[in-house]
């Protein structure tokens, strides 16, 4: 594996993370919606495990994001003004 790669995905994992704490969805959430369990999610947030190219699709769908913004990292969605609801927002659902 390349750096580059190696990279990317702990960008994905960080963002996933913060994601995650913003919106108040827990691994479980996310980990279902991925058809994984719990903890396969948790090794790749820890990044012990690799994340697959259809791992980010369900992800991104969880958090109302497209494929592109949820790999584009935190930082970027910021910037756009493109971050979900935080947890206690009105009109928020959980998923």
């Amino acid at each position: 594996m390349s750096r580059d790669e190696q990279t990317l995905e702990s960008q994905l994992s960080e963002t996933v993370r913060l994601l995650m704490t913003r919106t108040g969805l827990r691994q479980v959430d996310i980990a279902r919606g991925m058809g994984v369990t719990r903890g396969a999610l948790s090794q790749r947030l820890l990044g012990n495990a690799t994340w697959r190219l259809n791992d980010v699709p369900p992800v991104a769908e969880a958090f109302g994001l497209t494929v592109c913004e949820l790999l584009s990292g935190y930082a970027s969605l910021a910037q756009a003004n493109r971050l979900p609801p935080a947890q206690g927002s009105e009109g928020q659902t959980r998923i």
